[in-house]
């Protein structure tokens, strides 16, 4: 689900709550080694019509991600407005390569160019610990 975020931003921060359960806490990220993503270039976003599209800018789209504790967030700025696109973790899926990484949120499809890729493995590596079930957050 997408939700613009530069309105009402508080209102709109306990509906991702609820979608994506609560963001760790800053002693849990450090314990966890939960540091976030790494800066992600938007090439191009499927369907057109969500409505962030429909701005005409020439500036580079950046996104970055937040791993929340069922699923996560993606957030990125057009213009002036602010966006987060969020699922929980069986709502989405992904493929990457070495410079692409492609990702589909409840039927919103984003393929991104990879800027970083050692923070994009560690990225791949702390989502996939977070995601499986067995993760147990007491063991670390």
């Amino acid at each position: 689900m997408i939700f613009k975020t530069s309105i009402d931003r508080k209102e709109k921060e306990v509906e991702i709550e609820k979608i994506t359960g609560k963001p760790y806490r800053l002693f849990e990220k450090i314990r966890l080694g939960i540091y976030g993503s790494p800066k992600y270039r938007i090439v191009d976003v499927f369907p057109e019509d969500i409505g962030i599209r429909r701005k005409k800018t020439n500036d580079l789209l950046h996104c970055n991600f937040e791993l929340k504790k069922d699923g996560l967030a993606m957030y990125f700025r057009i213009v002036n407005e602010e966006y987060a696109l969020v699922g929980r973790f069986n709502q989405i899926t992904f493929q990457t390569s070495d410079s692409s990484f492609e990702l589909q949120i409840n039927g919103i499809a984003v393929k991104l160019e990879i800027l970083e890729p050692k923070g994009h493995l560690t990225f791949l590596k702390n989502y996939y610990k977070h995601r499986s079930l067995e993760f147990d957050p007491t063991r670390y």
